[in-house]
């Protein structure tokens, strides 16, 4: 049985399987058509209001997290007490 992180490839010389290991994809880190005229946009636009753009997308990040830890509050509690 072969493992799941391995292949089969043909060896075309010999004509034996041999395997080799899965390479895993790199993750994409490619920003989305139209990423960076939104930015612009937005960046204009809480400067407009006074607004630092780094400062407000700071408290969206923190938002996310903030969310995500609500989210999953039960499970982060159990972690930590099979750590203590």
């Amino acid at each position: 049985m072969m493992n799941t992180e391995e292949r089969s490839v043909q060896n075309e010389p010999t004509g034996k399987n041999t395997t080799k290991p899965k390479r895993k994809k790199k993750r994409s880190n490619v920003k989305p058509e139209g990423f960076h005229e939104f930015e612009a946009l937005a960046k204009g636009i809480l400067e407009g209001q006074d607004v630092s753009y780094f400062e407000w997308l700071h408290k969206k990040h923190q938002e996310v997290v903030l969310h995500f830890n609500l989210s999953n509050k039960d499970f982060i509690a159990e972690m930590a007490r099979e750590v203590d």
